[in-house]
């Protein structure tokens, strides 16, 4: 009896002095830890999408975070305990990385659909006896977003002195396109060694239709190995949870034991090996 009230007081000591600790350190560096955080992520972040022309805030991204972060935070901790607690709280503090890509994702497929119809009209227009930059204000003012925001852009920085194959440069990097390093080598050819651009560009269109037609034709393709991924990243998790409602108690020690903590952790490993060899698979790059 004096030994189990020498071990519950002593437990509680611990708990107490961990409590303190952690209240310790949450108060010397939490503050330096959450402006680390707003600058890294969160300004970044902010800069990234405003360079996509896409109008936000900080404010905006912090809220979406906040809010993301304690959904994923309740959930994980009422299927998983404390373990649970640290995984939700990673996902939610990746929220910003995760809106950011997908968002530019989305920018990139838009701006590669409207590219061929674009460079056909700029041929079009030199044909028509218009230089090169009036072609290009003709593409800023005429056609849709995102293709009309990024060109307004180059034109606004070719007036200002900056080479049109140096802003193209540019807005590779911001697209991550490659099919912009095309654009600039027939211009860059034609300014060099002459030639007709005009030419060049409508047979650069046809191109870039004919490659976006055998891309469709391979995403079709390969829909059904993306839909069997798909099954594969979410049956362990059906499947868990099936059983997590059946034999509560058994699954609970998968959640909130040491030994349940690593088999968790290799079979993460593994179903993320699995969805990556076929993601491999089925993303063939034409």
């Amino acid at each position: 009896m004096e030994l189990a009230t020498t071990l519950m007081t002593g437990s509680l000591v611990l708990i107490f002095a961990a409590t303190l600790l952690l209240c310790y350190l949450s108060v010397k560096y939490g503050k330096a830890l959450l402006a680390l955080y707003h600058v890294k992520v969160v300004d970044h972040v902010d800069t990234q999408l405003k360079q996509s022309f896409i109008s936000t805030s900080s404010a905006q991204v912090i809220t979406t975070t906040v809010i993301t972060c304690a959904a994923c935070v309740t959930g994980a901790f009422f299927l998983m305990g404390f373990f649970g607690l640290i995984l939700g709280l990673i996902a939610g503090l990746s929220t910003p990385w995760v809106y950011h890509w997908l968002i530019k994702r989305k920018r990139r497929k838009e701006f590669v659909y409207q590219l061929p119809d674009a460079l056909s009209s700029l041929a079009a227009s030199m044909k028509g006896g218009g230089s090169l930059s009036k072609g290009l204000e003709m593409l800023a003012a005429r056609q849709p977003k995102p293709l009309s925001q990024e060109f307004a852009l180059l034109v606004a920085e070719t007036r200002v002195g900056k080479d049109v194959e140096e802003s193209l440069l540019d807005m590779k990097e911001r697209l991550k396109c490659p099919e912009l390093d095309l654009l600039n080598i027939a211009i860059s050819v034609s300014r060099n060694v002459g030639g007709n651009l005009a030419d060049t560009l409508e047979i650069l269109a046809d191109t870039l239709r004919e490659k976006a037609q055998v891309e469709g034709k391979i995403d079709a393709l390969t829909a059904t190995g993306r839909a069997q991924g798909w099954v594969i990243s979410l049956l362990p998790f059906g499947v868990g949870l099936a059983l997590y409602y059946q034999e509560p108690e058994k699954m609970s020690a998968l959640f909130h034991e040491p030994w349940g903590w690593l088999m968790l952790a290799v079979m993460s490993a593994m179903l993320t090996l699995a969805v990556w060899s076929i993601y491999k698979i089925v993303n063939i790059d034409v």
